[in-house]
C-alpha cells in the first residue's frame, strides 16, 4: 500500500491535497477496501515515524485552504498528538497494558481460549467483515480508521476476547502502529477511556460505510461488555533537555523521529550518529520490519548526502561494546514517547549505567500539556496551535 521514502510521503500528501482534502469531511468514514483509499490521506505510516512531520502536513494543507473548510482533517492530524500527550501524562496505563498482555498470552495459550484466540488471529471466525480485515491487516499493514473501530468492537464485545490481545495484534501488524493512539483507542471501544462510553459495531453501520461489501455478519453483539472504570491523574514529566548537544557526543536515532529538518541535521553534524538495528525487530510482522528497515535506509542516504554518516550496530550488545571501548557515558536521542522504543532504551540504560538525555520536538512541547482531559477541550486550542505553526 505504501512505500517507505520521504519522496513517497511528499507525493502522497500532494495527491491528497489535490484529490481528497476538499471532500474529506463527507467521505472520510467510508471504507471502500484496500484498493480504494483516495478518500483518506494514507499518510499515517509516514507521520508515525515523522518521515513527514505533522507541522509540514498542516502547513501544506493550509497554504490554499482556510481552516474552517478543512477543519475535520486538521482535527484528525491533532488526534494522534492528543492521544500521545494524554498517555504521556498517564504512562502507568501503558505499563499495565504491557504486563497484562504477557499474562493474557499465557492464559490464552491452551484449551478453548487458545482456539478462539487463534481463530481471531487467522481470520477464521465466520464473520466475513472481521475475517477480511484480519487478512487486510496482515497483507497491507493498514486498516481504515472506521474498520479499526468495528474490528475492536467485534473482538471485544462479540468474540469476548481481551482488548489487550487485540491491541497487541494491531501493534505488531500496523505500519502506523502508535502506542498511544492504539492503546487508548482500544480502551475507548471497551469503555475504559471515557466513563459511560464504549463503542458497539452494528450491521447497519458496517453495511452503510463499506458499500455493502460484506454479507455474513453472524450475530454481532447487541450489548457491550462492561469493565471497571478507573480515573488516572495527569502527570506530565518536564521537558528537560540541554540547550545544546556537546560536540562529539553519541546521538542515537530511533524510529519514532526520522525528521527531515535542517535543525535536526544540525544536531547530528558534529556528533557520532548511531542506529541499533534491533530497534527494527522485536514483536512486529515481517511487513512492518521491512518498512522500518527501508525507512531508516532512506534516512541514512539523506544524511550521507549531507556528509553525516550513521554507524549501524546489529544489536545493543554491539552498541554497548562500542560505547565502552570509546568511554562514552551519555547518550542523546530524540524523545520517542511512551511505548516500546522508550522501554527498550530505558532497559539498556539501566542495565549499563549510561546517562540518557532527550531532545524534544517543539510541536510536542506545545501540544502535550493541553491533553490533560477530553479532546473537546484540546480541540479549542487548535486555532492557537495553528497560529504558532504558521508564524514560522
Amino acid at each position: 500500500m505504501v512505500n517507505e521514502t520521504r519522496k513517497d510521503s511528499l507525493e502522497r500528501l500532494t495527491f491528497f491535497i489535490k484529490n481528497g482534502l476538499n471532500n474529506y469531511r463527507s467521505q472520510r468514514n467510508f471504507d471502500f477496501g484496500p484498493d480504494k483509499r483516495s478518500n483518506v490521506s494514507n499518510l499515517s505510516p509516514y507521520i508515525r515515524k515523522r518521515i513527514i512531520h505533522e507541522i509540514e502536513v498542516l502547513q501544506e494543507c493550509l497554504k490554499f485552504n482556510k481552516y474552517e473548510n478543512i477543519e475535520k482533517f486538521v482535527q484528525e492530524v491533532f488526534w494522534r498528538t492528543y492521544w500521545k500527550g494524554w498517555l504521556e501524562g498517564r504512562s502507568e496505563i501503558w505499563d499495565q497494558y504491557q504486563k497484562s498482555s504477557l499474562e493474557l498470552k499465557q492464559l490464552y495459550s491452551q484449551g478453548v481460549r487458545k482456539k478462539n484466540y487463534q481463530n481471531a488471529l487467522t481470520g477464521n471466525t465466520g464473520i466475513d467483515c472481521f475475517d477480511f480485515w484480519v487478512n487486510e491487516l496482515i497483507d497491507f499493514g493498514y486498516l481504515h480508521n472506521h474498520a479499526r473501530m468495528w474490528f475492536a468492537s467485534i473482538w471485544i464485545h462479540t468474540l469476548n476476547l481481551p482488548w489487550q490481545l487485540g491491541a497487541d495484534f494491531f501493534l505488531r501488524n500496523l505500519l502506523d502502529a502508535d502506542p498511544a493512539s492504539n492503546t487508548l483507542s482500544w480502551r475507548w471501544v471497551a469503555g475504559l477511556h471515557t466513563q459511560g462510553k464504549n463503542y458497539l459495531a452494528s450491521e447497519n453501520n458496517i453495511n452503510k460505510y463499506t458499500d455493502n461489501r460484506f454479507k455474513k455478519k453472524k450475530n454481532l453483539s447487541s450489548k457491550p461488555l462492561q469493565f471497571d472504570y478507573k480515573i488516572y491523574d495527569f502527570k506530565l514529566n518536564e521537558f528537560k533537555e540541554n540547550s545544546k548537544t556537546p560536540e562529539n557526543s553519541i546521538f542515537l536515532i530511533n524510529l519514532n523521529h526520522l525528521v527531515y529538518k535542517d535543525e535536526v541535521f544540525d544536531k547530528f553534524s558534529n556528533n557520532k550518529v548511531c542506529f541499533v538495528e534491533s530497534f527494527i525487530h522485536g514483536e512486529t510482522s515481517e511487513l512492518v520490519k521491512s518498512f522500518n528497515k527501508k525507512a531508516i535506509n532512506d534516512y541514512s542516504k539523506t544524511l550521507e548526502a549531507k556528509n553525516i554518516n550513521i554507524n549501524f550496530y546489529q544489536n545493543f550488545s554491539d552498541f554497548n561494546i562500542y560505547l565502552k571501548k570509546n568511554n562514552y557515558k551519555e547518550i542523546y536521542t530524540f524523545y520517542p514517547g511512551v511505548g516500546r522504543q522508550k522501554d527498550i532504551l530505558n532497559y539498556f540504560i539501566t542495565q549499563n549505567n549510561y546517562k540518557l538525555t532527550y531532545e524534544y520536538d517543539d510541536f510536542d512541547k506545545m501540544c502535550w500539556p493541553n491533553a490533560s482531559s477530553g479532546f473537546f477541550k484540546f480541540k479549542k486550542k487548535i486555532p492557537f496551535f495553528l497560529n504558532e505553526i504558521l508564524k514560522n
